[in-house]
C-alpha cells in the first residue's frame, strides 16, 4: 500500500515559537491500532514545539538534519544529525532548532 502525506504547517506549536511543518505520512487508522503517528517534522531556525505531555503513548525523534536543544521532563540536552530521543508515556517534551538551517526531525508515536 502507497499512502501519500499529509502536510500541516504550524505556528507556535503547543506554546513554542515560530513554524513548522508536520508531514504525517502514517495515522492511527492507517497503522491497524499499533501506533498513533509515523511523521516527519520541519523546525525553521529559531523555532520550537512548546512542551507538551503525551498521555498513553510514547514517541521516538531521530533528528536527520540540523541540531537543537531536547528538553524532556525539564532536562535540556544538545541534539544534532544522527541522534535520536525518546519519552515515555507521561513524560513532557520540548525541542527547538537553535541552528541556522531547518531541523529536520523523523517521529514515530508509538501506543503504549
Amino acid at each position: 500500500m502507497i499512502y501519500t502525506e499529509k502536510v500541516i504547517p504550524f505556528e507556535n506549536r503547543a506554546g513554542g515559537k515560530g513554524t513548522g511543518e508536520l508531514h504525517i505520512a502514517l495515522e492511527d487508522q492507517d497503522l491497524e491500532g499499533r501506533a498513533k503517528a509515523v511523521m516527519s517534522v520541519v523546525l525553521h531556525p529559531g523555532s520550537s514545539i512548546g512542551s507538551h505531555q503525551h498521555v498513553g503513548n510514547l514517541e521516538i525523534y531521530y533528528v536527520l538534519k540540523g541540531e537543537g536543544i531536547f528538553t524532556v521532563n525539564g532536562e535540556s540536552s544538545p541534539i544534532h544529525a544522527g541522534q535520536s530521543g525518546t519519552m515515555k508515556p507521561g513524560d513532557y517534551h520540548s525541542i527547538e532548532n537553535t541552528g541556522a538551517e531547518d531541523m529536520l526531525i523523523s517521529a514515530i508515536v508509538l501506543y503504549e
